[in-house]
């Protein structure tokens, strides 16, 4: 172990607790924060994950289209590039282990879907709003591989998509029908779902909640 590693231990620990101790309190509020209406129109609803860990998301990239080693991690948290060349996100990667916990807005998609075209620009504001804390990740929700990448081809969008040939993390989470995005800590809760196309605000609004929870929780234990 060198010097870096001695440095490094205590600030990852410390990194843990919070993130732990930022999970419990989400999923204090989550009954709260479920009956809270979206302001883009979505719907904040109930799910069996609301308050639990976040499934082990993670799978092959299908957009940005190329990416090599000499790619800025900051630029896409949670992006992996393996030894075969290819690239996957993996939620781990910006979980509470990680050294560098993130909020993520997991956004499931479709390119035969109006309302996820219109949700198409508050993802982008959200995504360069939180650029230093949050991560948006994209899963394609029963469309074909080609089409998912030609909406982001037309659209844009500077974050991972996700391969979901099986529909794996379609059932994962319960997704109904596009869009459906799902805010997850820095903790690994799941702290809110939405149906339906939201604003950037929905979930910086949620955030704020949890933020704030936090704090007032932290209040009387930093007075003992």
């Amino acid at each position: 172990m060198n010097d870096g590693d001695l440095h490094d231990e205590p600030r990852h620990s410390w990194v843990l607790l919070a993130s732990v101790l930022f999970g419990l309190v989400a999923a204090g509020l989550i009954a709260l924060l479920a009956t809270r209406d979206a302001d883009g129109g979505g719907i904040s609803v109930a799910s069996p994950l609301l308050g639990e860990l976040v499934p082990p998301l993670r799978g092959e990239l299908i957009w940005p289209p190329a990416l090599d080693d000499r790619q800025d991690a900051s630029t896409l948290p949670g992006v992996r590039i393996g030894r075969d060349g290819l690239t996957s996100f993996d939620i781990d990667a910006v979980g509470p282990l990680s050294s560098r916990p993130r909020w993520v807005l997991v956004n499931f998609f479709a390119s035969w879907c109006v309302p996820c075209e219109r949700e198409h620009p508050a993802l982008e504001t959200w995504a360069a709003r939180r650029r230093d804390d949050g991560v948006v990740v994209a899963v394609p929700f029963g469309d074909r591989t080609e089409d998912a990448v030609a909406f982001y081809e037309r659209l844009g969008g500077e974050w991972p998509v996700m391969a979901d040939p099986d529909s794996r993390w379609a059932v994962e989470f319960g997704v109904l029908r596009p869009p459906e995005s799902f805010l997850i800590t820095p903790g690994g809760i799941v702290a809110a779902r939405w149906q339906g196309q939201i604003s950037a605000d929905d979930p910086d609004a949620v955030i704020a909640a949890l933020v704030s929870a936090a704090d007032a929780d932290a209040a009387p234990q930093s007075g003992r």
